[in-house]
């Protein structure tokens, strides 16, 4: 379903525009089914009300949307590399999580429930962690317009785990069980009619096709690099299988699409293809990453 969803990103530009306005809807609904997938399981659930779980998921974040980014910006500016390479390998790392990481982790048979915590915990420190990266790039830029953004999607994961809550409550009661893998082929559906609208700068004419090339090979690039690294982390802390899968997914697959509403237009408008061909290795990360990630288990 998700290389299918790529395909028609690049082959229905009719359908960009509209599904790209229900793009927050798809957010709603990825969560919501996240959840549900999550919390049925007895140790995820216990997890998630583990105070040494959430210390452990705000350390992880402290290293990947703080000294992560500020790291990559100072080697990257040091070895004089184009700017637009920078900021896109900059912000990518000091993003929080993409909204469909937990279904992505999930899909691969990770730890959800740590997916989870670092998007609600990521999210909800956004506006605090971006400050050091944001002025390194912009240091005249204000950083209030960020908290907007930041807020409204930290509201949506409120809504959506809320009623996911008390849907499971309402089938506990009536002793009714859900088919986990009914739930992943729902979010794989959503997750593939939601990448047709976030690849709608695809068919800006203003891009040709060595930009597209170049945009690619660069997200490629981060995305994978970001995802061994997250991986080697884990590895290096004697984590499990599932810990390192869920850490690899999230330090790759990153929400920099946020930063739209905090950076200048102007200097955001060159990563508006990047941030299309990003979604492509995001989106087939649950296909590539079954090998990659067999070698953990």
């Amino acid at each position: 379903m998700l290389p299918a969803g790529l395909a028609a990103g690049v082959l229905l530009p009719g359908a960009a525009g509209p599904l790209r306005q229900a793009i927050p809807l798809f957010i709603g609904v990825l969560l919501f089914l996240a959840v549900l997938r999550i919390l049925p399981d007895a140790g995820a659930a216990a997890s998630m009300r583990s105070r040494k779980a959430w210390t452990s998921t705000l350390l992880r974040i402290g290293l990947a949307q703080l000294l992560l980014p500020i790291s990559v910006f100072s080697l990257l500016s040091l070895l004089q590399l184009p700017r637009v390479v920078v900021l896109a390998a900059t912000l990518v790392a000091a993003a929080p999580p993409v909204s469909g990481s937990p279904n992505l982790v999930l899909l691969l048979r990770g730890d959800g429930a740590l997916a989870m915590r670092w998007l609600m915990l990521a999210t909800a420190l956004l506006p605090l962690s971006c400050l050091p990266v944001l002025y390194l790039l912009q240091p005249e830029q204000s950083i209030t317009t960020m908290l907007s953004p930041a807020l409204q999607l930290l509201v949506l994961i409120g809504g959506s785990v809320t009623l996911a809550l008390l849907v499971l409550r309402f089938l506990q009661v009536r002793k009714v069980e859900l088919d986990a893998q009914v739930l992943d082929g729902v979010s794989a559906l959503t997750l593939a009619l939601m990448v047709v609208g976030l690849m709608s700068a695809i068919h800006d004419p203003a891009n040709g096709w060595v930009e597209l090339v170049q945009m690619l090979l660069l997200a490629l690039l981060v995305n994978i690099g970001y995802q061994a690294l997250g991986v080697l982390g884990s590895r290096f802390a004697r984590e499990g299988s599932a810990q390192g899968i869920g850490t690899g997914v999230v330090f790759g697959n990153r929400n920099i699409a946020l930063f739209l509403a905090a950076l200048p237009a102007m200097q955001m408008e060159p990563l508006l293809l990047f941030i299309a061909c990003y979604q492509v290795p995001m989106y087939l990360t649950p296909l590539i990453g079954e090998a990659f990630y067999a070698r953990l288990e």
